[in-house]
């Protein structure tokens, strides 16, 4: 929200709140108070060091601001303000309006939009009485408190203060942030209470989810894969977990980069293309004609936005582990060479050989796969992926190092 903003805005209202996280209740809140206040912008007001909350409790305020902006950014009346979070003392609404008020035109209305649940404690708000005569409130119905008690509360303070609390009309929204926080740590969809953008930033900084099991995340990918898919995900697991033990690699991480490696596999052509878009991944021009190609990069952006993983030796492992690359990780080898050979595998030509070199020699093994895969594109006339041509050089080179 730039300075210039603010000396051309007459009408204002502001929508303050912690956003841990923002959910669609706080963005049906902002159009019911557009549609019947009409106001030049609703500003949503992120708050910084928090005057009535544990801040340990609280999420960090970059990416409480991060998650609004991309909540409203799309929306033309809609706007996100760092007032608060870049103040390194309590957030008090008295400071914020008066602050606000300096910037704005001097005829300027400013309207604070505040939960029926916080009216009812308004008035041990600091310097109240100088707060009703900077701006308006809009009480907005919540559940848990009756519309006539809402009114009454509205009613007593406007007798004894003048006309400062404005009843907003809409339906109430029974979504709270504490509850979304618990589905997220449950391992729950909250797709549809919250903005996807912000879901996904929060799943990508890994906000509330808890620690997740190797196990729960199995059992998930056994719901959604084929059957086939998923007996060949646990063929891997298993032939990966015997390979970093061979090689001294870690277990661990080769058992998850093995888990989630065909996570993507199965998604339609069209969902395909269009998460490559909205994730921002670069397809080539094999990757582009044959884009089943992409679902290793695409699995390692659900891994980490899905799945809460953040180990980059993962994800790479991930991301690689059906091309290849020019400088493959141990644990890199270790995923695509067991995606080749995993137990359950069909026969096909060099499957024995590979086999037979795998706990010989991992360079060997592994080009021989990538060799097969690059003649059998060459001989359909697909265009090869550089990635794979890369790792076979590399490989090539490595041939004599186990």
């Amino acid at each position: 929200m730039s300075r210039d903003f603010l000396d051309r805005c007459h009408s204002l209202a502001v929508l303050g709140g912690t956003f841990d996280p923002i959910h669609r209740g706080h963005l049906a809140v902002a159009e019911a108070v557009l549609a019947q206040f009409k106001p030049q912008r609703v500003l949503f007001m992120p708050c910084g060091v928090v005057p009535h909350k544990d801040n340990e409790t609280v999420s960090p305020a970059e990416h409480r601001y991060n998650m609004t902006l991309l909540a409203t950014c799309t929306h033309p009346f809609f706007d996100v303000s760092r007032l608060e979070i870049d103040q390194s003392e309590v957030s008090y609404t008295i400071h914020t309006v008066r602050l606000l008020k300096a910037e704005c035109p001097a005829d300027a209305d400013i309207y604070w939009v505040v939960g029926a649940d916080a009216l009812a404690e308004i008035l041990t708000w600091k310097d109240i009485g100088d707060l009703f005569k900077l701006c308006k409130f809009i009480a907005v119905p919540r559940p848990g408190i009756t519309s006539k008690h809402l009114k009454e509360l509205a009613d007593d303070i406007n007798t004894r203060y003048g006309e400062c609390i404005l009843m907003l009309d809409m339906p109430k929204v029974d979504i709270s942030s504490t509850a979304l926080r618990r589905q997220f740590s449950e391992g729950k969809n909250v797709h549809a209470f919250m903005p996807r953008l912000a879901e996904d930033y929060a799943r990508l900084h890994n906000l509330y989810r808890g620690p997740v099991s190797f196990d729960e995340v199995k059992d998930e990918l056994e719901r959604r894969l084929s059957p086939k898919r998923f007996i060949h995900t646990l063929g891997v697991v298993e032939e990966a977990e015997k390979l970093a033990r061979h090689y001294g690699a870690d277990v661990e991480k080769a058992r998850w980069a093995a888990l989630l490696h065909d996570c993507a596999k199965e998604y339609s052509t069209e969902k395909k293309r269009t998460l490559c878009k909205t994730w921002g991944i670069e397809l080539d021009d094999s990757s582009t004609s044959l884009i089943d190609l992409s679902h290793g990069a695409i699995g390692a952006q659900s891994a980490r936005r899905d799945y809460g993983i953040t180990d980059p030796e993962i994800l790479q492992a991930i991301h690689y582990h059906s091309t290849g690359h020019g400088n493959m990780t141990l644990l890199d080898k270790i995923i695509a060479l067991a995606d080749f050979i995993d137990p359950y595998r069909e026969d096909y030509p060099p499957l024995a050989q590979m086999r037979t070199l795998a706990y010989e020699n991992i360079n060997k093994s592994l080009r021989v796969g990538i060799k097969y895969t690059v003649k059998e594109q060459e001989e359909r006339n697909n265009p090869l992926h550089p990635d794979g041509l890369a790792a076979l050089e590399a490989l090539k080179k490595n041939g004599e190092m186990k």
